[in-house]
Order: C-alpha cells, then sequence, then structure tokens
C-alpha cells in the first residue's frame, strides 16, 4: 500500500478559489439589490474565479507532486492543457 500523497497545496488552492468566488458572487448580489453599476464587474470576477480555481489547483497538484509522483504530476499538467485548449476554443468559438 503505498503512502498518501501530500495534496495541502491543492486543497488550499480550490478552498480559497471557492470562497474568493462566492464573496465575489454575494458581493454581486448585494451590488444588484442596490442598483450599483459595479454589480456586473463583480459577477464577471465571479465568474473567473470559478473558472481559474481548478487550474489553479492543477498547477499545484503538478507542483506538489513532481519530486514525488511524476506521474501524478504529468497527468495533472496534461489535465491542464486540456482543460486551456478547451477554455480557449469556447472562448473563440463565441465569438
Amino acid at each position: 500500500m503505498s503512502e498518501r500523497p501530500h495534496i495541502a497545496w491543492s486543497v488550499r488552492a480550490l478552498k480559497s478559489g471557492a470562497a474568493f468566488a462566492l464573496g465575489l458572487f454575494l458581493s454581486a448580489i448585494a451590488l444588484h439589490l442596490v442598483g450599483h453599476p459595479a454589480a456586473e464587474k463583480a459577477a464577471l470576477l465571479g465568474v473567473l474565479a470559478l473558472i481559474a480555481t481548478p487550474a489553479i489547483s492543477l498547477a499545484a497538484t503538478a507542483l506538489e507532486a513532481w519530486a514525488r509522483e511524476r506521474q501524478t504530476a504529468v497527468l495533472a499538467l496534461a489535465v491542464l492543457a486540456v482543460l486551456s485548449v478547451a477554455t480557449a476554443l469556447a472562448l473563440f468559438m463565441s465569438r
């Protein structure tokens, strides 16, 4: 049985990204309720935070696992590459 991998950075990235996005969405709702024009910008930043969180977590996983588990690190980088290409295609196709 192998040792459980150390994934502290990955978990921190997911938790902080989710908390940041939640804060932005709550701010957007509050700003919308009072009629402030910055509500749309706060909501957009929240969406960008949600999109960026998995990518940041995958990068953290790759950095953490590089020394101990090279296969895990390479897999995280491969998933990050696929996610990047899919995001770029989605943005390109929407124009």
